[in-house]
């Protein structure tokens, strides 16, 4: 499950104050997560458990080029790399020597990655969406409720600071709590499209998902 909830992405004081009159919670996430084009970020992200224990932690970076197109890769002891080339995901274990290769269309159906990734003009279609109640001062929060029974996740708050994404928590089904936190954000700049090209290592198993 840990490794499900990383590869997910290929991930947040009350903050009505910043909530545009008139404007309901899915029109405000919506326009604001279509200003951007391409994100690129640092993050740290840490699981916890039902009991509130840390299970892992893990620090990397992101890059998102929309549509359907980002770079996840973190960091030693749990080395994880995960590439969307528009048509596929790639997720490429790098202990277990292992990439399981998975139709794009399928890994963003009901997944946070579409948040970015994917065509966020049909987010009310997957997510019921509303303001959540806890959130930072001057900050402006989102919690979303997949439609989908069988997600894998039951709640995903989404944490803007000064209009730009900063925080993205996950809660899973069996009350798993997901944070990762954003530093070194940049949106709209040029980025390197090499990242998103992807040939598995010589030598690993390849695994094609929902075959």
């Amino acid at each position: 499950m840990l490794r499900i909830l990383k590869g997910a992405l290929v991930t947040l004081g009350l903050c009505y104050g910043a909530q545009a009159i008139g404007a309901t919670a899915a029109d405000q996430l919506i326009q604001s997560l279509q200003k951007i084009t391409t994100f690129k970020a640092n993050f740290a992200q840490s699981i916890h458990g039902a009991d509130g224990e840390k299970l892992s932690k893990s620090a990397g970076e992101m890059v998102i080029s929309r549509p359907g197109k980002f770079y996840w890769k973190s960091q030693k002891p749990d080395q994880m790399l995960v590439v969307a080339d528009g048509k596929f995901v790639w997720n490429y274990d790098v202990d277990l020597e292992q990439v399981t290769k998975q139709d794009l269309k399928q890994a963003l159906n009901n997944s946070p990655a579409t948040l970015l990734a994917g065509d966020v003009s049909k987010l009310q279609e997957t997510f019921d969406i509303d303001f959540a109640k806890k959130c930072k001062t001057n900050n402006t929060c989102y919690q979303l409720k997949p439609k989908q029974k069988d997600s894998a996740f039951s709640t995903i708050v989404i944490r803007f600071e000064k209009d730009k994404l900063n925080e993205v928590r996950m809660r899973d089904p069996l009350g798993q709590n997901v944070q990762t936190v954003f530093s070194n954000v940049e949106i709209n700049q040029s980025i390197n499209k090499k990242l998103f090209d992807f040939t598995p290592p010589k030598g690993v198993d390849v695994i094609q998902a929902g075959t």
